[in-house]
C-alpha cells in the first residue's frame, strides 16, 4: 500500500549547526551511537546513588526513585522529627504531593512544571537529597541557573561524591571569571559516566583560563580512550593551542583531527575552516567547505561561510572561540548536541543551559534547546525559547527562528497561523524553498490537495534541475495530484522523480501500488515493488504492496506469504488486514479470511470501505476470474 503519511527526506536544512537537519552522514550516526554506549550511565538528577557511603544520614537520604516508593523516598530520616506532629505531617504531605506532581511533569516532559514542583517539594523538605538532585537538575534545564547553583552547592555539601552538581558549580566559577576555582572543582571529579567525556573538556578550558596550556592539553588525555570522543578531543586541543597563541601546535592538533576526514556536521566545520584560514590555509578551508556543500543540503550558516571564504577579506575570519570561557561553552554545547539527539534529551538541554550561563550571547545553544524540545514534541515550549532569542541583525538566524515557529504552530494545529508564517517567509526569502515545501506538506496533511500541489509547484519553480532534493518535492507533488484525482500529472511527477533517483524505494512503491490500484502495468509494478522491498524489507507498507501485486497476478500462495509478513510488520493497519483476508479466501482459508476482514473492520477503515468489507464478511468474494477482469479493466 502507499505510505504518504511520513516522507523521510528533509529538504534544505537550516538548523543551528548541529547537523540534526542535514542529510544523514554515516560517520555522525556512528559517533552518536558510540557516545550513547559510552554514556550509558549518564548521571542525572535521578541517577543511582554512589555504591559506597558513610552510612549516615546523607547515605540513607540519597535514594533514587527506582529504589523505593515515593513515600519511602521522602520518609523522615533517622533523627528527624518530620511527621511527629500535625505541622510536620502536613509539611511531609506537601513535600510528597509536590514530588509526585513533579514526577508526573517529568514524565510529561514539562520541564518548567517539573522545576517548580521539585523546588516546592524541596522547600517543604529542605534536607532531602533526592529532592535536591531533582530540583537543581530541572531548575538548570529550565534556565534558572542561579537557583540551580544554590541547590547544587547544598547538594555537594551533603553528598560530596555527587557527579553532576559539580558541573554547575564549575560553570558558575567560569561565569564569575574564577578559572582556578573551576579547575579545583573539575580536577576532583571522578571520570565516570558523563564526566568521563565532559570533565576532560571542561577542565582543559578551565586550565587555559588559569593560564596553563600544558595543563590544559594534559587534562584532555583521559577522554582520548573513548572512541567517540577522540575527534572532539583533537578539535578542542587545536582550539586551545590557537587561543594560547601556539600556532605550530594548533596546526599539529588540527592535522590529527583531519586524519579521520573532514568534519561531519556544521559547527565543527565552521570552527575548523575558520582556524585553517587564520593559520594560513585558506585554500584547504575552501576545498573542505565546498565538498561539504556539494554533498547535499546544508544549513544556512555553512552557505554563508562558503560565500565568505570566496571574498577578498576571507583572511579576516571571525573568532568563534575568543577566550577560555567561550571554549568552556563550546565543550558544553558539543556534548549537549550529541546527548540531545539521542536518549539524553533533558541532559542535553541542561548542558545547553550551562553553555548559555557562561556565554549568554550564544544563539546556537538557544536554537539547539528549541530543536531538542521539538524532538520531545514540546512545541509550545520550543516557541517560548525561540521567543527569547534575539535574531535582530542576523537575517539567516531570523529565518531559521521564523521557520521553526511556523513548524511548531503546525504541530500545535494552529494551521492558519502556520500558513501565514510560511507565506511571509516564502515572500521574504525568494531563494529558499523550505517554507513552500513545509506549506505543501501542511496542506497535504489537511487533505487540501489542490492547494498542496500548487505550493509544491512554487517550490519546484525555485529549484535547479541538479538540486539533489528535487526528486523529493516532485514525489510530494505527485502524491498531492494523485490524492486530488489528477492522475496524469501525478504519474508524470513520479516518473520524473524516478529519472532523478531511479532506486528510490518510496517512489517505486507509491507509483507501483498506484498502478496496481488502477489495474495498470501490473507486471512492471510488481517488479518495481520487489526492488523497493529489497531495499526496505521491514517496511510493512511496501511488503503489503508486493503481496497485493501477487494477488492481482493470481499468485495467491505468494500473496499470502507476503501479506502475512506485512500484517506482522503493521498489525494495526486496516488495509493490510483486509488484503490478507482476500488472499486467505483465494486459498480456501475461509474462516481465517473472515477473521481478517473483521479485524480490518475493527481498525476503523475509511467510511467508503466499510460496506464492502461487511459484504465480504457476509458473502465472501466473487470468483477470482471476475476480480481479475474488473481490475484489469
Amino acid at each position: 500500500m502507499r505510505d504518504d503519511g511520513t516522507l523521510r527526506t528533509r529538504l534544505h536544512p537550516v538548523g543551528s549547526g548541529s547537523g540534526a537537519l542535514t542529510a544523514p552522514r554515516a560517520a555522525v550516526r556512528a559517533s552518536v551511537v558510540a557516545l550513547g554506549l559510552a554514556l550509558a550511565m549518564v548521571p542525572t538528577a535521578c541517577a543511582q546513588p554512589p555504591a559506597s557511603g558513610d552510612g549516615g544520614q546523607a547515605g540513607r537520604a540519597v535514594l533514587a526513585a527506582g529504589d523505593l516508593s515515593p513515600e519511602a523516598a521522602l520518609a523522615p530520616r533517622a533523627g528527624s522529627t518530620l511527621g511527629e506532629n500535625d505541622d510536620e505531617a502536613a509539611r511531609f504531605g506537601r513535600a510528597l504531593g509536590k514530588y509526585l506532581a513533579g514526577r508526573a511533569a517529568q514524565h510529561a516532559k514539562d520541564i518548567p512544571a517539573a522545576a517548580d514542583l521539585y523546588a516546592d517539594a524541596l522547600a517543604a523538605d529542605p534536607d532531602n537529597v533526592l529532592l535536591m538532585r531533582r530540583a537543581y537538575y530541572y531548575l538548570a534545564a529550565d534556565g534558572r541557573f542561579d537557583e540551580a547553583v544554590a541547590v547544587a552547592r547544598r547538594t555537594v555539601e551533603v553528598l560530596p561524591d555527587e557527579d553532576f552538581a559539580p558541573l554547575l558549580l564549575a560553570t558558575d566559577a567560569m561565569r564569575r571569571n574564577a578559572p582556578n576555582e573551576s579547575v579545583a572543582i573539575l580536577d576532583g571529579l571522578p571520570p565516570r559516566g558523563l564526566n568521563g567525556f565532559l570533565q576532560p573538556l571542561l577542565a582543559a578550558w578551565a586550565h587555559l583560563g588559569a593560564g596553563d596550556l600544558e595543563a590544559a592539553l594534559k587534562a584532555l588525555d583521559p577522554a582520548r580512550g573513548l572512541m567517540s570522543a577522540r575527534r572532539l578531543v583533537d578539535l578542542h586541543a587545536a582550539l586551545l593551542a590557537e587561543r594560547a597563541g601556539d600556532a605550530e601546535q594548533a596546526l599539529e592538533r588540527l592535522d590529527a583531527y583531519l586524519e579521520d576526514g573532514p568534519p561531519e556536521n556544521a559547527r565543527p566545520l565552521e570552527l575548523v575552516a575558520m582556524m585553517l584560514v587564520r593559520l594560513g590555509r585558506l585554500d584547504q578551508a575552501r576545498d573542505m567547505v565546498s565538498e561539504f556543500v556539494a554533498a547535499g543540503p546544508v544549513p544556512l550558516a555553512i552557505s554563508s561561510l562558503a560565500d565568505g571564504l570566496e571574498t577578498d577579506g576571507a583572511e579576516a575570519m571571525p573568532m568563534l572561540v575568543n577566550d577560555a570561557t567561550d571554549g568552556f561553552a563550546e565543550a558544553l554545547y558539543h556534548t549537549g548536541l550529541m546527548l540531545g539527539q539521542g536518549q539524553g534529551s533533558e541532559t542535553g538541554i541542561v548542558l545547553m543551559r550551562l553553555a548559555l550561563a557562561v556565554k549568554p550571547d550564544f544563539p546556537r545553544a538557544t536554537l539547539a534547546i528549541a530543536e531538542t524540545l521539538r524532538r520531545m514534541e514540546r512545541f509550545e515550549a520550543a516557541n517560548e525559547v525561540l521567543g527569547d532569542l534575539d535574531a535582530s541583525g542576523q537575517p539567516g538566524l531570523d529565518y531559521v527562528v521564523q521557520l521553526y515557529k511556523a513548524e511548531n504552530l503546525e504541530h500545535l494545529e494552529r494551521i492558519d497561523e502556520a500558513l501565514a508564517r510560511y507565506d511571509a517567509l516564502a515572500e521574504g526569502h525568494p531563494d529558499q524553498v523550505e517554507p513552500l515545501v513545509d506549506k505543501g506538506d501542511l496542506l497535504r496533511r489537511a487533505e487540501r490537495y489542490d492547494e498542496a500541489a500548487t505550493a509544491y509547484g512554487a517550490a519546484i519553480d525555485r529549484m535547479a534541475d541538479g538540486d539533489p532534493t528535487l526528486w523529493a518535492v516532485l514525489y510530494r507533488r505527485g502524491i498531492a495530484y494523485e490524492r486530488a484525482k489528477q492522475w496524469d500529472p501525478a504519474e508524470a511527477d513520479f516518473l520524473r522523480a524516478l529519472e532523478l533517483e531511479p532506486d528510490q524505494p518510496e517512489v517505486l512503491n507509491y507509483l507501483g501500488y498506484s498502478w496496481l490500484d488502477q489495474g495498470l502495468h501490473i507486471e512492471r509494478a510488481v517488479a518495481m515493488i520487489k526492488d523497493a522491498v529489497r531495499q526496505r524489507p521491514n517496511d510493512g507498507y511496501i511488503v503489503d504492496s508486493l503481496g497485493w501485486g501477487f494477488y492481482l497476478l493470481g499468485r495467491y500462495e505468494e500473496a499470502v506469504r507476503e501479506l502475512e509478513r506485512a500484517v506482522e510488520l503493521r498489525p494495526q493497519d486496516w488495509t493490510i488486514n483486509d488484503h490478507l483476508g482476500d488472499a486467505y479466501w483465494r486459498v480456501d482459508r475461509r474462516l481465517e479470511a473472515r477473521f481478517q476482514w473483521e479485524r480490518a473492520l475493527s481498525l476503523e477503515p475509511n467510511e467508503d470501505k466499510i460496506e464492502a468489507i461487511e459484504t465480504k464478511i457476509d458473502e465472501g468474494l466473487p470468483p477470482a476470474e471476475t476480480v481479475v477482469r474488473e481490475v484489469a479493466h
